[in-house]
């Protein structure tokens, strides 16, 4: 077993870092509108950037998912923005329509993706169907050549810069998981609008979309049904995804801290002489190092089944998730009240990691998967009547 980059990963990441610094970074005070995060998906598609694991045949670079989230991390790590677009168009929704799309589907979707043409959010979240995802009321109803879907989500992101949203919603009635399946709902559609977004801790914008007889063409049905099962298996890589943004950020924390530690003197002597700060930087290189070895191994479980094993996903969520909190709380720490200020981005880095702990699943949720796998059993959480 080697625990070292092979020579094509690691020429895959200084490449992206290198990009990173020389294009993409100058473009991002443009990128706080669509039209300036289009250019932007568009650049990173021209380099190389975007569909990174989807296969060649449909405008992907066809490379390992663990190759994958090296870049995802190492574009997270240079900026937010950089790992968020090459996520969404790798192990983002996008994943779903290239692993269950028709043949037409992936001609629509997931080319056009890779190309940076078009942008895909995926909305589960409901008002009463958090943790409870199986809970969703959200309905969709097929009615001739199209499908019309009544319903509402949540927490959704980058649906103002994106051009459709990968909608989780019921086909039948039973309030069974088989009736879930999914429609790609395009934002123009008819009956379909969204707030105006609200702020989370990291400045990013979340949005409650609104189906009131929303129209969509009967062929963007990707599934219909019985299929919430095979959704959340594609559903691990982008967790995967996640979990390499969170890596990413934490590092640039970690960097920064490590950095200001051999620069800021007090008492006459470097931060880094003192041994109060040693262990705190040796402890955040531990986290950082085994945060990341769970992640790739996880990925590496991909190489025989195609997609990452759950368990092996959820232990890797659940250690870097406290583990990036962990570092980045402590980079604040030893730069002290300049770490404390927006004038350092550590408090951005923070809250950006902070989200982990919830979205694509809750640490608590994620630890009742990982006692049931080592159990052998289930236990449901709904309440018995």
């Amino acid at each position: 077993m080697d625990f070292d980059l092979n020579e094509r990963q690691a020429e895959l990441v200084r490449a992206a870092e290198e990009v990173a610094e020389r294009k993409l970074i100058p473009m991002l005070d443009a990128a706080d509108t669509p039209e300036g995060v289009n250019a932007l998906r568009r650049t990173m598609a021209e380099q190389g950037l975007l569909g990174l694991n989807l296969p060649e045949e449909l405008g992907g670079m066809g490379v390992p998912l663990l190759d994958t989230l090296l870049v995802t991390r190492a574009l997270q790590k240079a900026a937010p923005l950089l790992g968020g677009i090459a996520h969404r168009s790798s192990t983002g929704a996008v994943g779903a329509v290239a692993e269950y799309g028709t043949q037409a589907q992936k001609e629509a979707f997931v080319i056009p993706s890779c190309k940076g043409e078009i942008g895909i959010s995926i909305g589960i979240t409901e008002p009463d169907a958090g943790s409870a995802a199986t809970a969703m009321k959200t309905s969709a109803k097929v009615e001739g050549d199209e499908v019309v879907l009544n319903g509402s989500k949540q927490f959704v992101s980058f649906v103002n810069n994106n051009h459709y949203t990968l909608v989780y919603c019921r086909f039948g009635t039973t309030g069974r998981p088989g009736d879930i399946g999914a429609v790609i709902v395009p934002h123009d559609a008819p009956g379909f609008s969204h707030s105006e977004g609200t702020l989370n801790m990291a400045d990013e914008l979340l949005f409650e979309l609104y189906f009131d007889e929303c129209r969509v063409p009967k062929e963007n049905v990707l599934v219909d049904g019985g299929a919430f099962g095979k959704l959340i298996s594609v559903y691990n890589a982008e967790r995967l995804g996640s979990i390499s943004r969170m890596i990413g950020s934490a590092e640039a924390a970690y960097e920064m801290a490590l950095g200001y530690a051999k620069e800021r003197k007090q008492f006459n002597r470097e931060l880094a002489d003192f041994q109060g700060i040693q262990w705190m930087l040796a402890d955040m290189r531990v986290k950082l190092d085994a945060a990341a070895l769970l992640t790739w191994r996880a990925a590496a479980t991909a190489v025989k089944t195609g997609l990452p094993s759950p368990t092996e996903t959820s232990i890797a969520k659940v250690f870097t998730a406290k583990a990036a909190k962990e570092v980045c709380d402590d980079a604040i720490q030893i730069m002290g009240a300049n770490g404390y200020t927006k004038e350092y981005p550590l408090v951005h880095r923070y809250a950006e990691v902070r989200g982990g702990s919830i979205y694509g699943g809750t640490m608590q949720i994620h630890k009742n998967m990982i006692a049931g796998a080592i159990l052998e059993r289930s236990s449901s959480q709904w309440k018995r009547s």
